[in-house]
């Protein structure tokens, strides 16, 4: 039996009501809302109707492994379309839109336990214990969770993902890309790696200091793309979505992030940089709009080599010749000639720097140093 109608939370405010009816996904505000459930969706009267589920709404829904561990646990019980899907996991949904109801869960774990782990197996533990609490987009495999910092004694939220067979110590090469992004100045989520290198653990960007959550949207919402779009975006569309949303005080920076953000997938070999992978984070609205940390980032090569860009750039997915770039920078960020020979030495530099974190790493496995020698040789020193 399907579900045809939920309620829409922001943080812990009742804001509206989705409702799947004649084949249409209708959502309408409630007459005393104060926020609005996307950017892309202002407050009124009339209803946000769709043949699809609004992009904001499944912005989240998980994808992968993640979806698939739901799915087959669930699917004798009912079944798993978009909105009986939404039911179940919603009220655990990362960020402030929750589905149905409000639940938080008082399973709580210490991030040392997780980093320091000695039990072999302790991800699909992880995954039988928290899948059903994890409402995270992506199709590597990932959890949500709550961890209790040893240094704070805090309990934070964190991100925690894995990796499967045919992406080998993916854990390791998304540590030292994320490494070498750091050292580039740009902003980054707090990230750890497990002592065994099975898991990389990324705290929350989204939650605030009492617990309540940012407004976060990712570039396929914001250029009404549902998720399995992802890939058909552009640079360019990026940078317009910037000069739309962001407002004039930050903009000029969110988009001197997002070329450097542009050059470090080209150095590191990032062929996944999709429109998920870029978000703009809010309090209310508009008005105070700015660019979400940088996450996700990957040698995608060392997978698939002869992998290709997410996005397009002028036109085309290539890895670019710099005349591209420098167009880019000029004509789409507004930047200078000085920027941007700035922003490339601050990557190229980058790039050595955790090149040599990467020679002073102990390990006495050889299959690791193999690994990381090979990630070093797949990251290039220029454009």
């Amino acid at each position: 039996m399907s579900k045809d109608r939920l309620k829409i939370y922001l943080n812990t405010a009742h804001s509206g009501n989705l409702t799947y009816e004649n084949e249409r996904y209708i959502f309408n505000y409630t007459s005393d809302a104060k926020d609005v459930v996307s950017l892309t969706m202002p407050i009124r009267s009339a209803s946000w109707n769709s043949k699809k589920l609004h992009p904001i709404f499944q912005m989240n829904l998980p994808e992968g492994a993640l979806k698939e561990a739901i799915v087959n646990h669930f699917s004798k019980i009912q079944t798993m379309d978009d909105m009986n899907l939404l039911a179940l996991i919603g009220p655990y949904m990362l960020g402030r839109v929750k589905f149905e109801d409000i639940s938080t869960s008082d399973s709580t774990l210490k991030l040392s336990s997780i980093l320091h782990s000695s039990k072999q197996n302790l991800f699909s533990e992880l995954m039988n214990k928290f899948a059903i609490r994890s409402g995270v987009s992506g199709v590597q495999p990932k959890l949500l969770l709550k961890a209790q910092d040893k240094t704070t004694m805090k309990f934070e939220h964190y991100i925690v993902k894995s990796w499967e067979s045919q992406y080998p110590q993916l854990a390791l090469n998304e540590y030292f890309c994320m490494r070498a992004v750091k050292n580039a100045g740009l902003n980054t989520p707090e990230f750890y790696i497990s002592d065994d290198l099975s898991m990389f653990v990324m705290k929350r960007f989204d939650v605030k200091d009492d617990n309540s959550y940012l407004g976060f949207e990712d570039m396929c919402v914001l250029t009404a793309r549902g998720t399995t779009q992802k890939y058909d975006g552009s640079y360019e569309e990026i940078s317009r979505v910037i000069k739309d949303i962001i407002p004039p005080r930050r903009r000029k920076e969110s988009l001197k992030i997002l070329f450097k953000a542009l050059v470090m997938n080209h150095l590191l070999q990032n062929g996944d940089g999709h429109l998920k992978n870029y978000g703009i984070l809010y309090e209310n609205d508009f008005d105070d709009a700015y660019l979400a940390p940088i996450y996700d980032v990957v040698t995608t090569t060392m997978y698939v080599k002869n992998d290709i860009p997410a996005l397009r750039l002028s036109d085309g997915k290539l890895w670019w010749k710099e005349k591209t770039y420098k167009t880019f920078a000029k004509q789409s960020c507004g930047l200078s000639n000085k920027e941007y020979e700035d922003i490339l030495r601050e990557c190229v530099n980058a790039i050595s720097i955790t090149k040599k974190e990467i020679d002073q790493y102990n390990t006495d496995d050889n299959e690791v140093k193999d690994f990381l020698s090979l990630l070093k040789e797949t990251w290039r020193n220029s454009l």
